[in-house]
């Protein structure tokens, strides 16, 4: 039986809204240690994004498409102006989705998140890879593969315990509706998102843990091309600096979001 879409949330309604994003394979309480941090000044939104958490997903969705039906989801939940945050994939549709609706978002706060491949011979490269990962999740034992994911580069920080952790956790998705939301939101398909994050005047940030030396050089390089977003290097961390220490995560969220922000129109620039 498919679920129905669900959108987890701590804080009192009358605070302004952020709305917490996670990544690939995770769901909505992958936020709920920092949103337990932020919830006696932030209304916290923590949804489980389109393929997950037991929700089915149509195969012929392209990214724009993935992101457009989250935010259908979303819209009707959402006061006039939001804070919007994700890590990885979710930070990617978090960038994706204030340029779409810049009206409507106060902070936009990138963890860990790509903003995009800038050649063809990338994207081509990027799409095999990722092919080949939607063919292991429809065709081969889902324990292994959930296993060799947490293997990958970009998990190298991880201890065996927080390794384990994190399969664990994932383990109840379901891998055959994955391969499709890896095929629809995927790096591949995703346009390069440098020359909107550049024209939005709504206060933004990237976070990356120091440990994390891709996207560490990814968000060194998203500040020069977008003039006004704000680097957040976390030391001692690795890709998912929330899971590794909400504290840190929360703290950087408190000190962006500030109130004033909610009750201001943000645009992009023309």
């Amino acid at each position: 039986m498919t679920r129905q879409p669900v959108i987890a949330s701590l804080g009192a309604v009358h605070h302004p809204t952020l709305v917490l994003l996670h990544g690939f394979m995770g769901s909505g309480h992958d936020w709920l240690q920092t949103a337990r941090l932020l919830s006696d000044r932030y209304h916290c939104l923590m949804p489980d994004l389109p393929g997950h958490a037991g929700q089915s997903l149509s195969a012929d969705l392209n990214f724009e498409e993935y992101c457009e039906r989250l935010w259908q989801q979303l819209a009707p939940a959402l006061p006039p102006h939001v804070g919007l945050a994700g890590y990885s994939m979710g930070g990617r549709i978090a960038a994706w989705l204030a340029i779409r609706h810049p009206e409507r978002i106060a902070v936009l706060l990138l963890e860990g998140a790509h903003p995009g491949l800038n050649s063809e011979t990338e994207r081509l490269a990027r799409r095999r890879h990722d092919e080949a990962w939607a063919r292991r999740l429809e065709q081969e034992p889902w324990p292994r593969v959930l296993e060799d994911w947490y293997q990958q580069p970009v998990f190298a920080d991880l201890s065996p315990a927080q390794r384990d952790a994190f399969v664990q956790a994932r383990s109840c998705q379901n891998p055959m509706t994955l391969a499709r939301v890896l095929r629809a939101a995927g790096l591949s398909g995703q346009p390069d998102l440098r020359p909107g994050l550049a024209g939005l005047t709504c206060a933004r940030a990237f976070i990356a843990g120091t440990r994390d030396t891709k996207f560490s050089a990814l968000g060194q390089g998203l500040t020069h091309a977008c003039p006004g977003l704000e680097l957040v290097k976390l030391d001692g961390l690795g890709h998912n600096c929330h899971a590794q220490a909400p504290e840190q995560v929360a703290a950087v969220m408190r000190r962006l979001c500030h109130p004033m922000h909610f009750t201001q129109t943000s645009t992009a620039s023309s």
